[in-house]
């Protein structure tokens, strides 16, 4: 992390720093996940034609504020928020990754990885045995990310978004053991 960098807790101070814009991305394919003796592995399928799409803002920040069981963290360079992670504990004892976004601007510049190192700090101090989140199969570069950062696919749901805008799109779960 830089040195004029810091990640630090959302509180109701700096709330209005959550910048959830719809920030924008860039579809370049799609996963193809594949189960065969109870292991997944992926290919992927990349379009001639990429396009940016976006997803549904999130409400209620307030339950990341205060609270024993989730919290948010912001990234900051020079005083401006760059990029945000909310969390949240799990029965299953998995933190969930709720949103991970990052501005897009600073993509590729090591902000996500070190939102996720942050995630692992908080979900190790509330006993968690790993980290876990949804993305969609066309999210591609998300799916890249969290690969490279050691995540594993642990299903696939063709069915979640059915009766949504995204009725093409399927749900893949990733999952980080610590």
């Amino acid at each position: 992390m830089r040195d004029n960098a810091k990640i630090i807790e959302m509180t109701y101070e700096n709330i209005s720093d959550y910048n959830d814009s719809n920030q924008t991305f860039e579809v370049i394919g799609k996963l193809l996940p594949t189960y065969q003796h109870d292991c997944w592995s992926f290919q992927e399928e990349l379009y001639e034609k990429t396009y940016e799409t976006t997803y549904q803002q999130e409400d209620g920040l307030d339950e990341y504020i205060g609270n024993e069981d989730s919290i948010a963290f912001l990234y900051y360079l020079d005083h401006v928020c760059l990029g945000q992670i909310t969390l949240s504990k799990s029965v299953t004892k998995y933190a969930s990754i709720d949103r991970l976004i990052i501005s897009k601007s600073h993509r590729g510049k090591g902000i996500g990885t070190a939102l996720l190192n942050k995630a692992k700090e908080w979900a190790i101090e509330k006993e968690m045995n790993g980290l876990t989140l949804e993305t969609q199969d066309v999210n591609l570069l998300a799916c890249r990310f969290y690969a490279k950062n050691g995540f594993s696919i642990g299903a696939v749901d063709n069915m979640l978004y059915a009766n949504s805008k995204y009725a093409n799109e399927k749900a893949v779960f990733w999952y980080l053991q610590f």
